[in-house]
């Protein structure tokens, strides 16, 4: 295996930042430039970090690059990675904010933002769908338990108002109580050869620390001297460590705490934010810099990035060496399906909240459907879909 330059990392992940459209094709692009074009790592251990990526909290590609970041050159890879990794979308949902918080009162920008929240609600509902097949890849006799988890998430966040930390911690109680003892979770065994370790920091040697020592620096001086910037990094981080399952599951938790707890913004503004977030490369996570930049401007739009982002690249170096044990502990596995379980009845009231407000007119229902045939019938790139619903927007509102 290679070992690339700590600039050539950086250019790399700018490359695959800038040019990555959706979760599962940045995912194969990133396997495509740095396992067969690059070979920094081998497919085996690629695929073992994604695994590993995949039961942790965060956005799986973020926490990828950290992984890989942190193997070819230590901490300032694991920092540097998926920063640059992160940077292009960052970018674009920043300008994109000041333009829609700008100039957002316009008629035709009004006009556009009709039909694009017709379209968040497709995209949900397929996200929603692919989550599901994910968590119930077969409908069984054990199915129903995760649907009842399921729909008390749903009940729980939609007509009980219960804080979604509670559901989503319920929610793993739960998956270990119905999943523990079924049995369905004994035969998957993850074969022994395959393993992912990064190495621990060593102590005594400061050259180890210096990164995340500077990066601390930072933080706490910005949060000394600029009010407000503190508040806006710990939510994202609580947001960000709950997150598991990729990145839509973060915005039933950013709904609930930012706009409903927070009232940073409301309803409408929020849907709009996930609009624009799928214009842009890179995960739906990125949602939160559009949020922090209502918050603060420029320097809560990174505040925010960094604090949702925090949670999984943390994570990633603390339990890599543990990797091969935890993720075939039975208990880690139950916990994780009860939390996915309790997502898909959050995302269901996202759904349900955003189709009330969005869906208001024979338009928006008309852009709605065609949204949900292209996605879901016939599963084309949501890319296009986005364009063509701005420019028909234009002419139908």
């Amino acid at each position: 295996m290679k070992r690339p330059t700590l600039l050539e990392i950086i250019r790399t992940a700018l490359y695959i930042g800038t040019i990555g459209y959706g979760g599962p094709a940045i995912l194969a692009l990133m396997k495509k430039v740095i396992v067969h074009e690059k070979a920094w790592i081998s497919e085996e251990e690629f695929m073992n970090a994604l695994s590993l990526a995949a039961i942790l909290p965060g956005a799986v590609g973020v926490t990828l690059f950290g992984y890989i970041g942190h193997k070819l050159r230590k901490p300032w890879g694991g920092i540097l990675a998926p920063f640059s990794f992160v940077l292009p979308a960052m970018i674009a949902i920043t300008a994109l904010a000041w333009a829609y918080f700008t100039y957002g009162d316009l008629k035709f920008v009004h006009s556009i933002f009709m039909g694009l929240g017709a379209l968040v609600v497709a995209l949900l509902i397929n996200a929603t769908l692919i989550m599901g097949k994910s968590v119930f890849p077969k409908m069984d006799r054990h199915s129903y338990k995760g649907i009842i988890i399921a729909a008390l998430s749903f009940s729980g966040i939609t007509f009980l108002h219960w804080n979604v930390v509670y559901i989503i911690l319920i929610s793993g109680v739960l998956g270990a109580l119905f999943f523990y003892f079924s049995g369905e979770f004994e035969q998957e065994k993850m074969p022994g050869h395959l393993k992912v370790e990064i190495d621990v920091l060593k102590i005594g040697k400061l050259q180890n620390y210096l990164p995340l020592l500077i990066m601390a620096g930072l933080l706490a001086a910005l949060f000394w001297f600029i009010t407000g910037t503190w508040t806006i990094y710990a939510t994202f981080l609580k947001i960000g460590a709950l997150a598991f399952g990729g990145g839509y599951t973060a915005i039933p938790l950013i709904q609930q705490v930012v706009v409903d707890g927070m009232h940073w913004l409301n309803l409408a503004a929020f849907r709009d934010g996930i609009a624009l977030g799928q214009i842009t490369p890179g995960p739906v996570f990125i949602t939160a810099t559009f949020i922090g930049f209502k918050v603060k401007g420029i320097i809560g739009a990174l505040v925010a990035t960094l604090g949702i982002f925090t949670p999984s690249l943390a994570a990633i170096i603390l339990v890599g060496r543990a990797h091969a044990k935890i993720k075939n502990y039975k208990i880690v596995k139950v916990i994780i399906k009860g939390f996915l379980s309790g997502f898909i009845g959050l995302l269901l009231a996202v759904v349900y909240q955003f189709s009330v407000h969005s869906l208001i007119s024979w338009q928006t229902w008309t852009l709605f459907a065609v949204s949900i045939a292209y996605l879901i019938v016939w599963k084309k790139d949501a890319i296009w879909l986005i364009l063509s619903i701005i420019c028909v927007s234009l002419l139908l509102f």
